[in-house]
């Protein structure tokens, strides 16, 4: 077998992000906090559990990011692992450009100070272990601390095909 030739034909962006878009995946908010204190969160669903022992996560962070300068300079982060009826949280959290909106997000801080929402299905509390270049993403890897399971009786809120769907 031979490697494939860097020089070959690429696949283009949008070729991969419609074959990606085949697969489903969770939808999170991820929060913290920024130099201010304030609360930041973007919505991600590229996050993965890593390792058990010890427990960790990957996250990948677009690096244009707000919540990716926060969670850095913080140190921390919550994974809010939200419900179906919560696409206006992934909504709100997704806005490229102005700030995600907390008016009205029911949130409380966790151990770390980073926000967790209200009402979600799961929460992982993490510290930063590590962080790589990943393209035109950054790779956060995160030490789970504490984790909160006690959301809602509901299905999670999945993305595939690049619109909102459920299980069930």
């Amino acid at each position: 077998m031979t490697a494939l030739d860097e020089s070959a034909a690429a696949v283009t962006a949008a070729e991969f992000r419609q074959a990606m878009s085949n697969f489903a995946t969770g939808v999170t908010v991820v929060t913290s906090l920024d130099a201010g204190g304030e609360p930041v969160g973007t919505t991600a669903s590229a996050i993965t559990s890593l390792s058990l022992d010890p427990p960790l996560v990957l996250v990948c962070f677009d690096r244009s990011s707000r919540t990716l300068g926060a969670v850095l300079r913080h140190g921390a982060f919550v994974i809010n692992v939200l419900a179906a009826p919560q696409q206006h949280l992934s909504a709100n959290f997704a806005r490229r450009g102005p700030a995600a909106d907390w008016a009205g997000v029911r949130h409380r801080p966790g151990p770390t100070g980073s926000p967790r929402l209200d009402g979600v299905l799961a929460v992982l509390e993490c510290t930063v272990r590590d962080s790589f270049a990943g393209g035109d993403h950054e790779i956060v890897i995160g030490r789970v601390h504490d984790v909160e399971t006690s959301g809602p009786d509901a299905a999670p809120l999945l993305h595939w095909r690049g619109s909102y769907t459920s299980i069930g």
